[in-house]
């Protein structure tokens, strides 16, 4: 799509009109990412829930063929069936599994924040300290917002989303408007 010219210092045969469709068609998708934030988390916790299925499939597929041993293919096999009923209680319920997921993330970014707090207290020689200390503490903060409220997490967690794809998609108009004019000139 783009070739560079280290000899005449620009970029050239770039399809503008390429990144101004790609943008607002981004721009759009962020909207209604943005609109729709219950049905855009819903969709996307099933997604999870499809992903675990395949992938807990292909787990116990490979243990079914795995050289290793009784051991490891009995291992493998276990976490394939348990991970695959996950998957299908996700998709079948996924409000449920939805904050369940969210609540095991924001004690997931609890601990962290602890870890990361201990860590710069006890690191007396750590450069940056405040710095270690600060992400722990927003880790903690955060972890405990989202423990209590996983719905309003998740919930903004599809808005950032959103708003990512509204700015990433303005932007590509913009790149695109201005190769266009470049190759103007």
């Amino acid at each position: 799509m783009a070739v560079y010219s280290a000899d005449e210092g620009q970029v050239t045969d770039l399809r503008w009109g390429s990144f101004v469709l790609l943008g607002l068609l981004a721009i759009v998708f962020g909207l209604l990412i943005a609109f729709f934030p219950q049905m855009t988390t819903l969709i996307m916790i099933e997604l999870i829930g499809i992903f675990l299925v395949i992938v807990s499939f292909g787990a116990i597929m490979m243990s079914a063929v795995a050289p290793g041993g009784l051991k490891g293919s009995i291992l493998l096999a276990i976490v394939g069936i348990i991970g695959f009923f996950f998957g299908l209680a996700t998709i079948l319920s996924p409000y449920v599994m939805g904050k369940t997921i969210f609540i095991l993330a924001g004690i997931a970014l609890f601990i962290g924040g602890i870890m990361g707090l201990v860590l710069a207290i006890s690191e007396k020689e750590m450069a940056h300290r405040g710095l270690f200390a600060l992400q722990g503490i927003l880790s903690i903060i955060l972890g405990c917002l989202i423990i209590a409220g996983p719905v309003i997490g998740a919930a903004l967690l599809v808005l950032l989303l959103g708003t990512y794809f509204v700015v990433w998609g303005i932007l590509s108009v913009i790149m695109g408007f201005v190769i266009r004019s470049a190759k103007k000139a």
